[in-house]
């Protein structure tokens, strides 16, 4: 990664494994602080966040916490080492900057565009990650996940039309709900 602290760029090659690092991040529940500890309900998106962040050279470790009385639950986490703090979060900032922008381009491609596979590859882990940590319900023929930011489903809803697959978007309370039809994308 570029280290010039005044725009961070993910090399192409490495930018499908972050920009799906960020969405995860972003799907989780690290609203309002730094990715230092990024805490999920499911252990498999907290696995696949420590294995995206150990490819990208970062030695994140998962760690499982219970509580409740009662009712038992697991909180997932990941933590970032506090020497790699700062330089992860920038990349994930970086990251999320550059697939966003490819994602919600408006420039037409050619289906043989480098940039086009690109833009396919990140719609991609947009929704890989999306299904693992946005709390995915599936109700009939349709599958949605559960996701607090706007911006997060403005990209989801892009993917899923590079993907030529129909999206429905609706608000609920401190959510949207983006929906596709079951199946479509659980390979994705």
């Amino acid at each position: 990664m570029n280290q010039d602290p005044a725009r961070d760029i993910v090399p192409a090659a490495a930018l499908p494994t972050a920009f799906e690092a960020a969405c995860l991040v972003r799907c989780g529940f690290a609203q309002g602080r730094p990715p230092a500890v990024i805490e999920f309900d499911r252990g498999d998106a907290a696995g696949r966040l420590t294995s995206l962040l150990t490819r990208l050279g970062v030695a994140a470790a998962h760690e499982v916490q219970t509580g409740g009385g009662r009712r038992r639950y697991d909180l997932q986490r990941v933590h970032v080492p506090e020497a790699k703090r700062a330089a992860t979060e920038r990349m994930i900032a970086a990251a999320w900057r550059q697939g966003r922008q490819a994602l919600l381009g408006n420039e037409t491609l050619g289906a043989s565009s480098p940039r086009h596979t690109l833009r396919v590859t990140l719609a991609h882990a947009a929704w890989r990650a999306a299904m693992l940590a946005g709390g995915r319900r599936k109700r009939g023929d349709l599958m949605s996940v559960r996701l607090s930011e706007q911006e997060m489903a403005a990209v989801l809803v892009r993917a899923a039309r590079l993907l030529d697959v129909a999206t429905e978007v609706s608000r609920r309370p401190g959510c949207f709900m983006v929906a596709v039809p079951a199946g479509v994308l659980s390979a994705a």
